[in-house]
């Protein structure tokens, strides 16, 4: 039974770690699947920690929580069995342990903390083409980039979403998201680049050097650029071909 109870804190303590503190009360039937596909829990007391997180009575437990306060509270809203009410309890104050608490306390937007500290690395490659109705060109451009964030760092609203429900957040899920940011504007503004004149095939190898789009990006978003390297080239002029009709 101790070994059992264990395994279960565990289980929830990763879960916790992994998604956010807030989780267990936002996704109780996930946490429920989580408990029994792992084999970490058996199924009845999975159902007793599902009823107990769809009740909302986990947000009220902590480290200084009164264990027969506690109990009490569950048989009453529950309707479970003192045994199963006692079980549930022991997982639970001991899941919110003051240890824990303190750790994830520690690590409310750590993440955040650690990606200001440190460069931001990002390859992109754009391609776009360059239609001069009887033919057109194939355009490309790679390169590699080195930012600094700042204090000033713009959060837009999907990543303040995202910490909100997991203030956990890695600082590698939050590059991700950053690279995912630059890499569209990027996209956009190569495209814009190599299309915008429709009598002059674009100078794609000076694209970074004419509209300096990663320099603008920085200033929209909070960081400071560090060092980019990139290449621009075309495949090269193709008529279209006549497929008949006048």
């Amino acid at each position: 039974m101790a070994d059992s109870i264990v395994d279960i804190i565990d289980k929830l303590k990763d879960l916790i770690d992994e998604n956010g503190p807030n989780y267990l009360s936002d996704d109780p039937y996930g946490v429920f699947t989580e408990l029994t596909e792992s084999g970490a829990c058996d199924r009845k007391t999975a159902s007793a920690i599902l009823c107990l997180l769809a009740n909302g009575l986990s947000d009220a437990i902590g480290s200084d929580s009164d264990f027969m306060e506690v109990s009490g509270k569950i048989q009453k809203e529950c309707s479970f069995n003192k045994r199963m009410a006692d079980r549930v309890t022991v997982i639970f104050i001991q899941l919110y342990s003051r240890d824990n608490e303190e750790e994830w306390e520690k690590r409310d937007l750590g993440g955040l903390k650690s990606f200001k500290e440190e460069e931001f690395i990002c390859s992109w490659e754009g391609t776009a083409y360059w239609d001069a109705g009887s033919g057109g060109v194939d355009c490309h451009y790679k390169a590699e980039i080195v930012l600094m964030p700042t204090e000033h760092i713009e959060i837009d609203r999907t990543l303040a979403r995202a910490l909100k429900q997991n203030p956990f957040m890695t600082k590698e899920s939050i590059g991700d998201h950053y690279r995912k940011q630059l890499r569209k504007y990027l996209d956009c503004e190569f495209e814009y680049y190599c299309t915008c004149e429709e009598y002059y095939q674009p100078c794609v190898e000076d694209f970074m050097d004419d509209r300096d789009p990663v320099g603008t990006w920085c200033k929209e978003n909070g960081f400071e650029p560090v060092a980019c390297e990139g290449e621009g080239y075309d495949d090269g002029y193709e008529p279209k071909l006549w497929n008949g009709g006048w």
